[in-house]
């Protein structure tokens, strides 16, 4: 084994190296997650806790590949979408909906907000071990690294994997009343965060009748329901006969998924340079 092959000398060198790794290396790699993760924290586009600055809305339009059929506006401002303004062209003959969010309504779009805590939640335990504090052991240091890396990855699929929800969740959300005018009965809408993209789908329905639902399954849970899902809400029956994705790209959104990837290499190189000092002794200094 290497270990039992090191000499005295080469083993008091590589105790040396490996204590200047704890003392110095480890504090300035997380003096530089902090750095990154603060600037993720900043694209987040939120006034700092105390801060009176309000937040500048941004306003986003909505396109997809080869079709007209939805076309908007959506107005974000930080983790809220405090408007969004849409034109459906029906199918069936070509109608042209409107329909807006209320003045006095927002939608808080919770995967923001939980990307937001756990990066947060990732600088707070950073700053929990300053400049003067001494790593005694290489375990200290990949705990924390683990614990950093466990809220970087919740971060980022927070924004990678959007919730999937059955129809009946979606509409009997608070998204439908928020609307005016209000959405026509056979309309569901749903808003959602799928990496640097803010997306809207639009679900037109019909009703099933009696006669016609003997062969009734109702669809499970799902990011993007297909036409054809049937589900049931009051004692009334759908399918979904159209469906319509668009989307808008948000830059901050793919800043931070930048921060989040680097922040977690880093944190992986550390982890991998303290476990590389294990493999030359056969016993486990951490």
């Amino acid at each position: 084994m290497a270990a039992a092959m090191a000499s005295g000398a080469e083993r008091a060198v590589l105790e040396e190296e490996f204590k200047w790794l704890l003392q110095e290396e480890v504090h300035a790699v997380l003096k530089q997650l902090q750095d990154i993760l603060k600037e993720a924290s900043h694209r987040f586009a939120l006034p700092a806790s105390g801060s009176g600055g309000a937040v500048k809305p941004e306003n986003f339009v909505l396109s997809t590949a080869g079709t007209d059929q939805v076309k908007g506006v959506l107005t974000l401002q930080g983790d809220a979408l405090c408007q969004a303004d849409v034109n459906l062209k029906m199918p069936r003959n070509n109608q042209l909906l409107h329909f807006a969010f209320r003045e006095d309504k927002q939608w808080k779009l919770q995967q923001i907000q939980d990307a937001r805590n756990h990066v947060n939640q990732a600088i707070y335990l950073l700053m929990n071990r300053d400049v003067n504090y001494q790593f005694k052991t290489g375990s200290e240091v990949l705990k924390l690294m683990d614990a950093v890396m466990l809220q970087l990855s919740r971060a980022r699929n927070r924004l990678t994997t959007p919730a999937t929800l059955t129809l009946p969740e979606i509409a009997s959300s608070g998204l439908t009343k928020m609307f005016t005018p209000a959405l026509p009965p056979d309309i569901l809408v749903n808003f959602y965060i799928n990496l640097n993209k803010l997306c809207l789908t639009v679900y037109q329905l019909h009703v099933l009748q009696p006669s016609t639902t003997k062969n009734f399954k109702p669809a499970g849970g799902s990011i993007l329901h297909n036409p054809g899902a049937m589900f049931e809400i009051g004692n009334q029956r759908y399918e979904v006969s159209h469906v319509h994705k668009v989307e808008c790209v948000v830059p901050w959104l793919n800043d931070a998924l930048v921060f989040f990837t680097v922040s977690l290499q880093l944190c992986q190189q550390l982890k991998d340079k303290i476990s590389v000092f294990s493999s030359y002794w056969n016993y486990r200094p951490y």
